[in-house]
């Protein structure tokens, strides 16, 4: 696939981040912004590594919980220099992403930026400041901005995982915030997450994993224990350096047992 979906340093970047080894990806990613500095996706990405990692390791730990699976808990303490450092690539993610879509108004690269800068706040809003309106104006800009890589690069399924993750984040909005919730063609459906995510998990590039992570959780709230187990086993086998994704595949073992 032409553009940003190719196998190389930023790919690399993702997988040490899932193998939580973010040390490694953030090197990785410096190596390549010396070389590319207007890169709008490295940028993007290094605020993604840094973000997800540092919120992985101050989450409350229990069987199989993930990003979304938390929003409804307590805010994540973030520390505030790191919030400041995240915040300032976001930013240059975004002004390098402007920049190359106003003389190439269907870049994947920029687009896929913005989709992760979106992502980055949406999940930092809902997860660190608990502020939901602002998360899910983010969630809708996403949303969008996917529709648009879509359209410019129909195999760019990593979009596929956008759709997916809005569909389950709307489904696990509060009670009290629901009625002021509305992304046009989304409802909060698990069963369009689950065919999102499929879509990503099969065929995804950067999302690919985030997608299987993600079905994971949907699979176990739909009562699918096996499909559940297989892929958070797989996950396992590819990235053992991630004690999280571990200690989750025993404890789904021992809930599965327990099953009538």
């Amino acid at each position: 696939m032409p553009g940003p979906f190719r196998e190389g340093a930023l790919r690399d970047a993702v997988r040490h981040l899932i193998n939580s080894d973010p040390k490694a990806g953030c090197g990785v990613l410096a190596g390549y912004l010396d070389e590319h500095p207007d890169d709008p996706l490295a940028h993007a990405l290094h605020a993604a590594v840094r973000f997800y990692h540092d919120v992985s390791l101050r989450i409350p730990r229990r069987d199989t919980q993930s990003i979304v699976g938390v929003l409804l808990g307590p805010g994540v303490d973030m520390p505030r220099a790191l919030q400041k450092e995240i915040g300032n690539d976001l930013r240059q993610a975004r002004t390098l992403a402007a920049k190359v879509l106003a003389a190439h108004a269907g870049d994947p690269a920029a687009l896929l930026a913005l989709c992760v800068v979106e992502g980055v706040n949406r999940d930092g809003l809902a997860l660190v400041s608990k502020r939901w309106s602002a998360a899910i104006a983010h969630a809708q800009r996403a949303h969008f901005i996917a529709r648009r890589l879509l359209e410019h690069e129909p195999l760019a399924h990593d979009a596929h995982f956008v759709f997916g993750s809005t569909e389950y984040l709307v489904s696990r909005v509060p009670a009290p915030v629901r009625p002021f919730v509305h992304i046009p063609g989304v409802a909060g459906d698990k069963r369009k997450a689950i065919a999102y995510c499929q879509i990503a998990a099969k065929s995804g590039f950067y999302f690919r994993e985030f997608a299987r992570r993600t079905l994971v959780n949907l699979y176990i709230e739909e009562d699918c224990l096996t499909e559940a187990l297989r892929l958070l086993g797989e996950l396992v086998d590819e990235f053992p350096g991630n004690p999280m994704l571990r200690a989750d595949w025993i404890g789904l073992q021992a809930r599965a047992r327990r099953k009538p």
